[in-house]
């Protein structure tokens, strides 16, 4: 899998500003690009502010409609599918934030973590935009149409701005939640994120660097979580999901094979018929 926002990082394609792991990123999307996202995963956080197009957004728990003037947060990981809706370019502003930044914002101005959990498991979260939010993110735009970029100064006050806009605004409270549960553990929940991500085709060194841990406290931490080795566990979720999949939906067996996780299609008719007895065709046939 490609992680994007490495990609983005080291591409002189997009304009873009950095400052230490913070990323502000112009991104636009030719109808032509369509490809399954499931090949794409990113490390820190972002949240999407969508200029132009419309797109749909496909995860394990819904699909999300992304339009011009719509902004939704997605969490470290990975999304199965995107697609474009109209024939038009999607555009967008991409503002990658990881997990330290957000603990950092909270320390600073001593703000109160919420009281509820997190409850949302999926790895989007859709933002209600008003005038507030809406004029900030034309403020990044204008940085960008501009010959001298701003000081590194002034983009993480704004990277910092963002933050501290989302915290102070009731519509935004499942956001307010999940970086509150951020802030409540110095590291990100192994078996969160494994929950969340185990359809994504990662090597066991992603996962690790995706989970914030070196690849020994990885193994160390997910044998002591799951009782098991991230191979076998990661096996058994996916082919759970793939027939669940074969039972509920008309996708085809590669559509399935692709965002279960599975490498090729030979492998997963083999493992999956050694777990259910029948390949995952006759499975679709006679279920």
């Amino acid at each position: 899998m490609v992680n994007i926002q490495d990609f983005i990082s080291s591409s002189n394609v997009f304009r873009k500003f950095e400052v230490d792991d913070l990323l502000f990123i112009e991104i636009v999307c030719p109808v032509e690009d369509d490809a399954p996202s499931s090949n794409l995963w990113w490390h820190n956080n972002f949240f999407s502010y969508a200029i132009a197009g419309e797109m749909m957004l496909k995860t394990l728990h819904g699909e999300y409609v992304l339009k011009a003037g719509d902004c939704i947060f997605a969490k470290k990981g990975s999304i199965i599918s995107a697609r474009h809706l109209v024939q038009e370019d999607f555009c967008e502003l991409r503002v990658f934030v990881p997990d330290d930044f957000i603990r950092s914002v909270f320390q600073k101005h001593k703000i109160p973590l919420n009281s509820e959990l997190d409850t949302n498991a999926d790895t989007l979260i859709p933002l209600e935009t008003d005038e507030v939010l809406e004029v900030y993110f034309h403020s990044l735009l204008t940085y960008f149409r501009q010959e001298v970029p701003p000081s590194e100064m002034l983009l993480k006050l704004k990277f910092e701005e963002l933050v501290v806009t989302i915290l102070s605004n009731n519509i935004h409270r499942p956001l307010r939640s999940f970086f509150s549960a951020i802030c409540r553990s110095q590291k990100p929940s192994v078996r969160e994120i494994m929950e969340a991500n185990f359809f994504s085709n990662l090597s066991l060194e992603e996962f690790a660097r995706l989970c914030a841990r070196s690849l020994s406290a990885f193994k160390e931490e997910f044998k002591n979580t799951f009782q098991t080795t991230p191979g076998k566990w990661l096996l058994e979720k996916r082919l759970e999901y793939s027939r669940y999949l074969l039972e509920t939906t008309g996708c085809s067996i590669d559509e399935i094979c692709d965002v279960s996780g599975f490498e090729n299609r030979s492998h997963f008719n083999r493992v999956f018929k050694s777990k259910y007895g029948r390949s995952p065709g006759k499975f679709a046939i006679q279920k």
